[in-house]
């Protein structure tokens, strides 16, 4: 076969698909709780976002099913033994910072600018193009492609669970979903989420509030207190990035941090610690020095939750949201752990180090790990580097918490390219036009080379 064959089968599927992600990234996908009812589990973003790809579907002559909205079941066939594709439509809030609305898809030469375009929306149409030049071309074998758009990836993947506990569907009997790193995701962290709470005796504090998302490093954090012009003097000696808004015998101070995903937060800068930090030390409150120390480690230290691991690195924990009102306090915490330690663990050191705060466990995500010779991991990762001629970069073991976890025999697979920085979750979440063009090759030829191995 022609090196270049899956290239030249979707070639001609380029232009469809950039018309389809401008129209797709424009629908603003955030969970809404405002808008959730009983036929929008999710809010109607997300129900208008699983819609768009369900008309498109049924434009293209696919089999479409949408369950309540949780999320919509493409298929090709109704044959049992399937390979199943597991992609999102639902995206985090969009924070602030952006110099174009982040709903309308900027090109500045190859680079693509919206939010969703690296998560999930670009990758998930490179996906469905790679799938239909495929099957417009006659080329899938004699199994079923199933593919799966759910709608609360970013808070929890409720949809999938729905798709596969309520309804009981079949489990895949391989799959990948295009939701992570090339060349592929072969093991990802244990997720554990829960919130810090405790009333707190602060009397110079009206109210602090931080952070859209659990998953998200915190890049604004607002405190409103007492007028305290001593304070702010403090703050600018030692060079604070912070925000002045007088508000009568208030004010308003908004410390600025850097957004970043939940499972690096070490690349971001969280503007609750900031917070923390220096109202603890300038009005010598015991409550907040002690929730700094056990909020600045983002490996876990501070609530001796540290560990490694020769493959999977070390535990991650990120400050996603942050309350103060009427002297209740809750931070919540996304917390991931390397397989060297088991998640009970991580609890009971958490719950001991927290004292006197109170911890409620929230979530749980178990830890996903396959071989290496399986053989899901060694056909991806024969395709990846067949396409692409990368035959150096390793597999690799993710902070990151996919549909992989939620379903038999799937790994993520793609599509942030080796030494690419997505800004995933942040502010100008972005791609390349030509990783979303040469991913439509990738994940056809993956199809296939999987169709291979259903006997």
């Amino acid at each position: 076969m022609d090196k270049d064959f899956y290239k030249k089968l979707t070639k001609p599927y380029e232009e469809e698909m950039m018309n389809s992600l401008k129209e797709f990234v424009a629908i603003d996908s955030t969970y809404d709780e405002s808008t959730v009812d009983e036929h929008n589990p999710f809010g109607k973003g997300v129900s208008k976002a699983l819609k768009y790809i369900e008309e498109l579907a049924k434009k293209d002559g696919f089999i479409v099913n949408n369950y309540d909205n949780y999320l919509v079941e493409i298929l090709t066939n109704e044959l049992d033994k399937n390979i199943t594709i597991m992609a999102h439509a639902d995206i985090v809030p969009v924070g602030t910072g952006w110099p174009q609305s982040p709903f309308e898809l900027t090109q500045v030469s190859d680079t693509l600018y919206a939010r969703g375009v690296a998560d999930d929306k670009g990758p998930l149409l490179s996906t469905y193009y790679g799938l239909k030049a495929l099957r417009d071309n006659n080329l899938l074998g004699n199994y079923q492609v199933r593919f799966l758009v759910g709608g609360n990836e970013e808070r929890g993947s409720a949809c999938m669970e729905h798709y596969f506990q309520t309804l009981k569907k079949k489990q895949p009997t391989f799959g990948f979903s295009p939701d992570s790193s090339y060349p592929l995701t072969y093991a990802e962290k244990g997720i554990i989420g829960f919130d810090i709470k405790k009333d707190i005796n602060f009397p110079e504090i009206k109210s602090i509030k931080g952070g859209v998302a659990f998953n998200s490093v915190i890049e604004k954090c607002e405190v409103l207190m007492k007028e305290d012009l001593n304070f702010v003097d403090y703050l600018n000696k030692e060079e604070v990035d912070y925000s002045y808004l007088a508000k009568g015998n208030e004010m308003l101070l908004t410390f600025n941090g850097r957004a970043a995903h939940g499972s690096i937060p070490w690349m971001g800068k969280n503007a609750a610690i900031i917070a923390v930090k220096y109202l603890g030390e300038y009005y010598k409150n015991d409550d907040f020095k002690k929730l700094y120390k056990m909020l600045e480690g983002q490996r876990g230290e501070g609530l001796n939750a540290a560990a490694n691991s020769e493959d999977m690195g070390t535990n991650s924990m990120n400050t996603g949201l942050f309350s103060l009102e009427n002297g209740k306090l809750v931070v919540t915490i996304n917390f991931r752990h390397v397989e060297t330690v088991t998640a009970e663990q991580m609890k009971n050191n958490i719950v001991k180090a927290a004292k006197p705060f109170d911890i409620e466990f929230t979530s749980e995500s178990h830890l996903l790990y396959y071989p290496k010779d399986s053989d899901l991991i060694t056909t991806l990762l024969k395709v990846y580097q067949d396409e692409t001629g990368d035959t150096k970069t390793p597999i690799i073991a993710s902070g990151g918490g996919t549909y992989a976890k939620e379903a038999d025999n799937v790994v993520a697979f793609g599509m942030e390219y080796p030494g690419y920085d997505c800004v995933m979750h942040g502010v100008n979440e972005r791609t390349e036009k030509r990783y979303l063009v040469e991913s439509m090759a990738i994940y056809a030829h993956a199809i296939i080379e999987l169709g291979k191995k259903i006997k």
